[in-house]
């Protein structure tokens, strides 16, 4: 028992890049190679640079949200006035909650896109090398850029769009997303139970009650401290977990007849992460 990783995976290295540009021709790849397109609210207008030199991936300046994060200049509840004034007039529209994240490092992170017309860059949340920020989208595809210290940078790791001058993006395609609630079904299960109470066959149950999908797990249960790399100046330690984190049992997929589970719990200052091997039977 002691530390140790699951699935180890590597930050890529964004590395410098292309401010991004408009989507014409829309087609999805992982090299950034073909065109990009397809993206109703995305400028067409050329890249202007703004005063401290940065361009803007789609022609105009995103002006960098103030009213939150390091640097803050006004008080957040002005920016909470502009939000829920929007929010009203999309209360009719189906809205999705959205997770975006950095894992490449940096010591501040922003990010803008066509969510808000890229009119604004936001702050990001940071916990410890990773940054996060939800955010609820309309349906579709959105395309999205950070910028990482003052550059524009995507992330390698995550799907992207160029255009035909190879300018990279970041995209999200939340189209075909479906909420679950669990009571959708609730009245009409409650019915055939009844029915079934009253009555005996030999009828095959419906296997898809069986081979559903669980629900979405909560993203902040969804990066765990023994999927990150060690730091370079002590490959004995993990980085410290998120709080919300401990005390969950965790455990990876089957692999060559083992199976590893791993729970992190917390002792005044200290965190502990005891990993367990399990061989399979068979």
């Amino acid at each position: 028992m002691g530390n140790s990783q699951f699935n180890s995976s590597k930050d890529g290295e964004g590395g410098p890049d292309r401010e991004g540009g408009g989507f014409s021709n829309y087609q999805q790849t992982i090299t950034a190679a073909g065109p990009p397109g397809g993206f109703s609210d995305a400028s067409f207008a050329p890249s202007v640079l703004t005063t401290d030199g940065r361009r803007h991936p789609y022609g105009g300046v995103a002006a960098r949200d103030r009213t939150a994060g390091p640097g803050a200049e006004g008080p957040a509840g002005d920016a909470m006035d502009v939000e829920a004034k929007a929010d009203e007039g999309e209360e009719e529209e189906e809205l999705v909650p959205t997770v975006f994240r950095w894992e490449h490092g940096g010591r501040q992170v922003y990010i803008t896109g066509t969510f808000n017309n890229w009119e604004k860059q936001i702050p990001m949340h940071r916990s410890g090398n990773d940054f996060t920020y939800i955010h609820t989208l309309k349906k579709g595809k959105h395309a999205f850029k950070f910028i990482v210290d003052d550059e524009w940078r995507f992330a390698p790791d995550q799907p992207t769009v160029a255009d035909i001058e190879g300018r990279v993006n970041n995209f999200i395609d939340v189209s075909d997303f479906v909420g679950y609630t669990g009571e959708e079904n609730f009245e009409a299960n409650r019915l055939k139970q009844l029915e079934a109470n009253d009555q005996y066959s030999q009828c095959t149950p419906d296997m898809d009650e069986y081979t559903k999908e669980p629900p979405p797990l909560p993203p902040h249960l969804r990066h765990i401290i023994l999927n990150k790399n060690p730091p370079a100046n002590d490959p004995s330690a993990l980085p410290v977990p998120q709080h919300v984190a401990l005390n969950h049992l965790y455990c990876t997929a089957i692999k060559d007849g083992m199976m590893v589970l791993g729970m992190t719990e917390r002792y005044k200052q200290k965190f502990v992460t005891t990993v367990y091997y399990s061989t399979m039977p068979g």
